[in-house]
């Protein structure tokens, strides 16, 4: 997982302001290491002493997004959750008989961003995935 200092001193090498409540929610992000919604992560700023407004989060996800940092994916459990993208992009497979959400590594959609520029010039940005569907064992059971 990417540490904090490294986040850090990446933004401010892009000449990007580090505030308080944009460290806050880095920190509550690199801690957590996995998919967190706006509630989620004001929770957790708010059992560490700080206060912030799910707006202000919000809108700190969405400039650490448009940076290129942040995923933001529906994952099909009731809402938006956002994750650092770090070193080892992933995606994810969503079960939607059963819930299960299965990781797949990102060399299986890579094919996926080359054909789409390839076939229409257009560069995709693909951080993060997520495909609904039903799993094997769902599958199986036929219950689809």
């Amino acid at each position: 997982m990417i540490s904090n200092d490294t986040i850090i001193a990446h933004l401010r090498e892009r000449g990007e302001r580090m505030t308080i409540q944009r460290r806050l929610v880095l920190d509550v992000l690199c801690a957590a290491g996995d998919h967190l919604s706006v509630h989620e992560i004001q929770t957790r700023v708010q059992q560490g002493g700080a206060d912030l407004n799910e707006p202000t989060i919000y809108r700190i996800l969405q400039w650490l997004k448009g940076l290129g940092m942040v995923s933001q994916t529906d994952l099909g459990h009731g809402g938006i959750v956002y994750e650092l993208i770090g070193e080892r992009p992933h995606h994810h497979l969503v079960c939607l008989v059963c819930g299960a959400v299965t990781e797949v590594d990102d060399s299986v959609v890579q094919p996926l961003r080359d054909r789409v520029q390839d076939l229409y010039g257009f560069h995709p940005r693909i951080d993060h995935l997520a495909l609904f569907g039903v799993c094997r064992a769902c599958h199986e059971r036929g219950a689809e």
